[in-house]
C-alpha cells in the first residue's frame, strides 16, 4: 500500500508540474537581428590571420541578412507566435589553409513565452537555440584524429621533441577526419551525412578530399616520432611501421578507410562508408569576393526524427518545440539560391 501511495503521489506531482509551465503558443512575438564581430577572430591554428577587411565584413553581413530573410519565410518565423526571436550573426573559425569565404556561425534564439504558476514569463536566460555554419569546410576535422600537441611538456625524454615541430605535426594530423556518416545525395547541391546537411556549389571540385594510406601513415609517424615521451616513441613507431608494411604497395597508394578498431592506426584498405578525408582548398571559387556564401553546414536530422522530437517537446511543453518546428517546416532547397556560383 505504501508503494502504491508513493506512486500515486508522484503521478500527481507530475501533473502539477506539467501544469505549472504551459507554452503560450498564440502569444504574438517579435524578431530582430543582432550582430557580433565577423572579422575579429585573431590567428588560426596555423598562426595566421584571415585578415578580412571592414568592407568584406560589411558585404558579408548583407549576404547573411539575405540568408536570414530566407529563413523568415518559414511559417515559424513569418508569423511569430509564442516567442520573441532573434538571429545572432557572429564570426566563425578562421582557417588560412582550407578556408576562403568569410566564416560565420548564425544562431537563431527562441525566447519562449510560458504560463508559470499563473504568470506570463519569457525565457531569456539560455533560451532554445539552433546554430549552423557558413563558409567552413573544416567542421569535422579531428574526428578520429584528435591528438594533443603537448606544447606545455616540461621535461620531454625524447631528444627529437621540439614544441614547434610537435605542434605542426599535431595540426597536420588533426586536419584529417572520418566521413561523418554515409553520404546521401539529397539533390543537386545538397548532401546528407546522417544528421548533417551540406549545401555547396556542385560545379566546384569536391569540398572534401580522400586521403591515401601512405599519407595517413606518414602523418601518424611524423607525429609519434616527435612524441615527448621516449618510451611511447619506442613503442608506437615500430608498431605503426609494422602495420604500414602489411599493406601492399598498391594498397598504400589507395584510399584509407576506417579499419580494424583493435589496430593501433585503425586504418584499413577495404572500401566502406567511413573513408579518411581532409578539406579541399580547391573547392573555393576565389574569383568571387570573400564575403560570398559558398558553403553551409546545418544539423538537421531526417524529417521523421524531427517530427518525433517536435511532438515530444510539445507534449512536454518544452520551448525547443519551436526549434523542431522550424526545422520541420524548413525546405532546405529554399536556401540553395544563397550559395554563390
Amino acid at each position: 500500500m505504501l508503494v502504491l501511495a508513493i506512486l500515486i503521489f508522484n503521478i500527481s506531482l507530475c501533473g502539477v508540474f506539467a501544469q505549472d509551465e504551459i507554452l503560450l503558443k498564440e502569444k504574438p512575438g517579435t524578431f530582430k537581428i543582432t550582430y557580433g564581430t565577423l572579422n575579429g577572430q585573431g590567428p588560426d591554428q596555423y598562426g595566421n590571420s584571415c585578415g578580412y577587411t571592414k568592407a568584406e565584413s560589411g558585404a558579408a553581413t548583407k549576404n547573411l541578412v539575405s540568408l536570414v530573410d530566407i529563413f523568415r519565410r518559414n511559417p515559424v518565423l513569418k508569423d511569430i507566435k509564442g516567442f520573441d526571436g532573434y538571429c545572432y550573426l557572429n564570426g566563425g573559425r578562421c582557417n588560412t589553409k582550407f578556408g576562403y569565404g568569410l566564416p560565420s556561425t548564425p544562431c537563431f534564439f527562441f525566447e519562449e513565452w510560458s504560463l508559470r504558476k499563473g504568470k506570463e514569463v519569457k525565457q531569456t536566460s539560455e533560451p532554445p537555440q539552433w546554430c549552423f555554419e557558413v563558409n567552413m569546410t573544416d567542421k569535422f576535422c579531428s574526428n578520429g584524429f584528435n591528438v594533443s600537441n603537448y606544447n606545455n611538456e616540461g621535461r620531454p625524454s625524447n631528444p627529437a621533441y621540439k614544441a614547434e615541430d610537435m605542434d605542426k605535426a599535431a595540426t597536420a594530423l588533426r586536419e584529417l577526419f572520418y566521413l561523418p556518416g554515409e553520404k546521401e545525395g539529397v539533390s543537386q547541391g545538397i548532401d546528407r551525412y546522417g544528421d548533417n546537411l551540406i549545401l555547396f556549389n556542385p560545379d566546384r571540385p569536391e569540398y572534401w578530399s580522400q586521403i591515401t594510406i601512405r599519407e595517413v601513415f606518414r602523418l601518424l609517424l611524423d607525429y609519434y616520432k616527435l612524441y615527448p615521451d621516449k618510451i611511447t616513441v619506442e613503442t608506437m613507431v615500430p608498431m605503426l611501421e609494422n602495420e604500414f608494411s602489411n599493406f601492399s604497395e598498391t594498397e598504400k597508394d589507395g584510399f584509407a578507410y576506417f579499419g580494424n578498431p583493435e589496430s593501433i592506426s585503425r586504418i584499413g584498405s577495404t572500401k566502406n562508408s567511413t573513408p579518411v578525408m581532409r578539406p579541399n582548398p580547391e573547392y573555393w571559387n576565389r574569383k568571387l569576393p570573400r564575403s560570398a556564401i559558398q558553403f553551409m553546414w546545418l544539423e538537421i536530422p531526417p524529417k521523421e526524427i524531427v517530427k518525433s522530437k517536435m511532438d515530444d517537446r510539445l507534449k512536454r511543453q518544452d520551448g525547443y518545440y519551436y526549434v523542431s518546428r522550424l526545422l520541420y517546416e524548413l525546405d532546405v532547397k529554399d536556401l540553395l539560391p544563397i550559395i554563390s556560383r
